[in-house]
């Protein structure tokens, strides 16, 4: 859109003494850069320096140069407040100019409710992924929590198998011991009593009476069968013990293990007359 640079005579003749005492640039003289930077494509610039000349001697016409400068600029915001200037304005309009200013000031509606409307678009998109990416990282955040979690409850369940399997380890042991010594103890009376039987039968043999064989005979047995239960409870408890004994040495932590429970045996001895 081209600039209407119509300087009026109240610009062209402003008292030089005037503007000196402003301290102002001519009024003219700033039109005349206004559109010499129009003519070069800085909109922007030359929008300023007809601003200056507006203030410096207000016009109607250089207010609707000031808008097609800012409209060309891409401050559609700002070009349409200075339209809506132009066309409030009730002295010195031009009803061409008029009609050029709504028409764009109708087109500027449009495209800045479109922009405003992009924008919003842009927020809520935007706003939407915030919020997906914040709900990400919540789920994030307790998937980890939970993993930290998991990790510490199988520790402790890890703990608690290896406290176990101590304990069974140290009683099977301690049982193992047990047992063994009940099978020395049996192993002990066994032949105590078996010498004591042996005795007895030799007893039997020297004997001349009945009664007296009868005796020794009763007593051989009775100490033969104690011997046959010791021996017994003897072996029974080695074989128990040997069962019983940890086979693998103390338990390492994350190790499984099987304990089977042992069957016991039994073992005689036998005397014949």
């Amino acid at each position: 859109m081209r600039l209407v640079f119509v300087l009026s005579a109240a610009l062209v003749l402003s008292p030089p003494v005037a503007l000196a005492q402003r301290g102002a640039k001519n009024p003219a003289a700033l039109i005349k850069d206004g559109e010499r930077l129009y003519q070069a494509g800085k909109y922007a610039e030359a929008a300023e320096v007809l601003k200056k000349a507006h203030e410096a001697q207000p016009n109607p016409r250089l207010i609707f140069n000031i808008a097609v400068a800012l409209e060309n600029a891409g401050d559609l915001k700002e070009a349409l407040s200075w339209y809506q200037q132009y066309v409030g304005n009730t002295e010195g309009t031009d009803p061409a100019l008029l009609k050029r200013s709504a028409r764009s000031i109708d087109k500027l509606r449009m495209l800045l409710d479109k922009e405003n409307q992009a924008q919003a678009s842009a927020d809520a998109e935007r706003q939407k992924l915030q919020e997906e990416a914040d709900a990400a990282r919540r789920r994030a955040d307790e998937e980890q929590l939970a993993t930290k979690r998991a990790e510490e409850e199988n520790e402790r369940q890890r703990q608690a198998e290896f406290a176990r399997a101590m304990k069974s380890y140290q009683r099977q042991k301690i049982a193992a011991f047990a047992v063994g010594g009940v099978a020395v103890l049996g192993v002990g009376a066994g032949v105590l009593f078996g010498m004591q039987a042996s005795s007895e039968r030799e007893k039997f043999d020297a004997a001349r009476t009945e009664d007296t064989k009868q005796t020794f005979a009763d007593s051989t047995k009775s100490k033969a069968l104690l011997a046959d239960i010791g021996f017994g409870v003897g072996l029974a408890g080695a074989i128990t013990a040997i069962i019983l004994y940890p086979k693998d040495g103390p338990p390492v932590e994350g190790e499984v293990r099987l304990t089977l429970a042992p069957r016991g045996t039994g073992a005689g001895l036998e005397v014949s007359f």
